[in-house]
């Protein structure tokens, strides 16, 4: 075998796709969704080493990590495209085959997925529910709830630096989602607009911080899209429209402060 074939293991990554149907177009809906959870598992990596990062205060190696989060995140979107041709014709077919084969199934059971956006800081503790069937994933995810997001250690680092965050923002239980606080948003203000060259470094990792959140919202917005054009309102497997589900959390931005600084005019 070649060294890169080895590197890769390519000789076991193409025997990892397993159709249930005989339909042509399975295939790529199989791969991309392989190559998605493979996106999820990556920028969960990035976003702990930026949060590693940012406890240590090393604001250039945090913010060289969330751009690399930020430029899966353009990755994992792309692969959107390889689904465009996927209508409900296409898809239902493949989802009743899914079904007969490996039981009950929707997208939204990714482990990886739900890891990234708890990372993110987007915590309703029920979305680990339905991974409840996995343990150790289980575990792991609420494992990630209990302990500080990526942005809770962005916020503890501006503290450290001497820039004003409440104390109810920075001592509140890690497993309740940060609500948009006055006083971050001008900590942030401060960090954008400031004037202060000692900041910069902090306004590099907004930045970045920045460029993550839109990746996330841009995906949350393709789902709904492939979600619209593949399945429609039908109820998913949960009783609920999935199109509907994924309408309301699609409005889910994280880091709010960074969207709500007010420079003075």
């Amino acid at each position: 075998m070649t060294a890169y074939n080895s590197y890769l293991k390519a000789d076991v990554l193409h025997t990892l796709q397993q159709p249930v149907t005989d339909l042509e177009g399975e295939r790529s809906f199989l791969v991309v969704c392989q190559v998605q959870e493979l996106y999820f598992g990556l920028i969960a990596t990035e976003l702990r080493f930026a949060a590693q990062h940012l406890r240590a205060g090393e604001t250039p190696a945090a913010a060289a990590a969330l751009r690399r989060a930020a430029d899966h995140f353009a990755g994992v979107n792309a692969s959107w495209k390889s689904l465009e041709w996927m209508t409900v014709g296409d898809f239902l077919p493949i989802k009743t085959g899914l079904g007969s084969v490996h039981g009950k199934s929707s997208s939204l059971q990714s482990w990886k997925y739900r890891e990234v956006v708890f990372l993110l800081g987007i915590r309703p503790h029920a979305l680990a529910d339905p991974v409840a069937s996995m343990p150790d994933e289980h575990s792991a995810l609420l494992t990630t709830l209990r302990e500080p997001s990526l942005y809770d250690d962005a916020l503890a680092l501006l503290s450290r630096r001497g820039l004003s965050i409440p104390d109810s923002v920075l001592n509140r239980d890690p497993q309740e989602e940060h609500d948009s606080h006055p006083e971050v948003a001008r900590a942030w203000t401060a960090v954008f607009y400031g004037g202060d060259d000692e900041l910069v470094d902090l306004r590099f990792c907004g930045e970045a911080l920045m460029k993550v959140a839109e990746g996330y919202a841009e995906y949350k917005h393709l789902h709904l899209v492939a979600t619209r054009r593949s399945f429609g309102h039908r109820p998913g497997y949960y009783g609920a429209s999935g199109l509907d589900w994924l309408a309301r959390t699609a409005i889910e931005v994280p880091f709010p402060e960074l969207w709500s600084m007010h420079p003075e005019a």
